[in-house]
């Protein structure tokens, strides 16, 4: 009798999905064009902050309230009309707020449609299935890195905005009323859970949606919307409290702007003269948090329930 001499096959590489430090490259490569996205938003992001605080707007506007509320000197809410700077400073701020607050979560959510979208299309979640990877583990690693990708870069844009609120409240830039006190209570853990919320509805519209271009499309839109619903929900956490003194808002005299218009009858005293102490800073922000995340977590949850119907 001769020996036979039997060669096991090899196993196939080709498509393997790979896993720990190979995985994790392999996943921010993927993911790289969205990866970038996020990165230039940051940057940018940080960038007009500093400019904002250091540049022409934010020396010019500290020009115009130096010494104000001193004896000999104006009062510090009775602005000159021509101090543009002191305006533009504003104005800037309000726009920059408006970004961190409304279009992070947008990015976050294209990011997630971009994620999912292209591998549903491409079938990977099959060839998942077939090989070591499970499609749990799969869509699990898919969020696990781009998620710390936005939490801290949304975590540091958070910091460094109340950063440039605490230094121009006290140079007397903050226009007392309900943005300022908005400012306030918007930023803090709550607008990081905004942007995990962002990529948990990218992602689950990348599964509904079934293709790359329609799902960077309707990510980006969803994220949005969910954003514009919940977003006003802060606002009614808990209830104002009223008082006609002054000075009693986040950032100083918070009643006064509505003063001037009572006697239009437009607002109530109460409505009118209603503020949130900065005390309640942290129950709104943990009730607030806790509430996206727990919608992050159904939007998650919905995720893998849709991967497991496609998987057999």
């Amino acid at each position: 009798m001769s020996d036979t001499t039997t060669t096991r096959p090899q196993p196939r590489t080709e498509g393997r999905i790979r896993t720990g430090g190979q995985g994790l490259w392999a996943v921010l490569r993927l993911h790289r064009a969205a990866m970038w996205v996020w990165i230039v938003f940051v940057a940018g992001m940080a960038a007009a902050m500093l400019w904002l605080q250091y540049g022409p707007y934010g020396t010019g506007a500290t020009a115009v309230q130096h010494g104000c509320g001193t004896p000999g000197h104006r009062d510090c809410y009775s602005i000159p009309n021509r101090a543009e700077d002191f305006y533009q400073f504003g104005g800037m701020l309000d726009y920059l707020s408006w970004l961190l607050r409304n279009i992070a979560p947008v990015v976050a959510g294209w990011a997630g449609g971009a994620l999912i979208g292209r591998e549903v299309e491409r079938g990977t979640v099959e060839l998942a299935w077939t090989q070591a990877v499970t499609p749990v583990r799969w869509l699990t690693e898919k969020l696990a890195v781009p998620g710390v990708l936005l939490a801290v870069g949304s975590g540091v844009l958070v910091l460094q905005f109340r950063a440039l609120l605490y230094w121009a409240d006290a140079r007397e830039l903050l226009i007392a009323g309900y943005s300022t006190q908005d400012y306030y209570f918007a930023f803090g853990p709550s607008a990081v859970a905004y942007v995990l919320l962002g990529l948990a509805v990218g992602v689950l519209t990348g599964f509904l949606a079934r293709g790359t271009l329609s799902a960077l499309g309707v990510a980006g839109v969803a994220a949005w919307g969910v954003t514009y619903l919940v977003n006003p929900w802060r606002t009614r956490i808990w209830p104002v409290v009223t008082d006609v003194q002054l000075g009693k808002g986040p950032f100083g005299y918070a009643a006064r702007p509505c003063q001037w218009r009572q006697s239009e009858t437009i607002y109530s005293a109460d409505a009118c003269l209603g503020a949130k102490p900065a005390s309640l800073y942290w129950p709104v922000q943990l009730v607030e948090t806790g509430f996206l995340l727990v919608l992050t977590a159904l939007a998650v949850a919905a995720a893998y329930w849709l991967l497991r119907r496609r998987t057999p």
